[in-house]
């Protein structure tokens, strides 16, 4: 699944398929969330194809990164499809999905792995510069080493995800 992700990632940077100027945008911004595991904070690049616009993230975890020195990297894919397609108002849903990894414990070899994947809205407003808000719910899933059978083992739970954001478009 991670290998989907750097493939996705690739193709939206190198995608040349669409020439019309109308009907393709490239943006990219700045973002600060909220999700169950940490506040996260990174970079989106969406690329738009009128009103399906297919995004890819680059996060970090602040409080296990910076308070806690360990580095939280997530990484994630999806796709908003805005229903309103205002010159300045854009408002549709999302579906995303987020990779994200943590080594736990120094001593230990193993890393936790959360998988998330969220369905909710997406709104942006302004023009060339772009104010946005994502909110998100669904399905968190953990993976972990256990420690007493010596095998991974997983959890499912809900999730959220909250976003605001500025976003460059050109």
């Amino acid at each position: 699944m991670r290998y989907f992700i750097y493939l996705t990632i690739l193709f939206l940077i190198n995608s040349s398929h669409a020439k019309s100027q109308d009907s393709l945008n490239n943006s990219i911004g700045i973002q600060i969330g909220m999700t169950r595991l940490d506040f996260f904070t990174g970079f989106r690049y969406a690329r738009s194809f009128d009103k399906l616009v297919p995004f890819c993230t680059a996060e970090m975890g602040i409080n296990r990164t910076i308070f806690q020195s360990r580095f939280f990297p997530k990484l994630g894919i999806g796709s908003s499809y805005f229903v309103v397609n205002k010159p300045k108002l854009k408002i549709g849903p999302q579906l995303s999905y987020s990779h994200s990894l943590l080594k736990v414990n120094s001593t230990s070899n193993h890393f936790h792995n959360w998988n998330e994947v969220y369905i909710g809205g997406r709104m942006e407003i302004g023009s060339k510069i772009r104010f946005t808000l994502d909110v998100n719910g669904g399905l968190l899933n953990e993976r972990y080493y256990n420690q007493i059978s010596k095998k991974k083992e997983g959890v499912n739970s809900l999730g959220f995800n909250g976003n605001i954001g500025l976003l460059y478009v050109w």
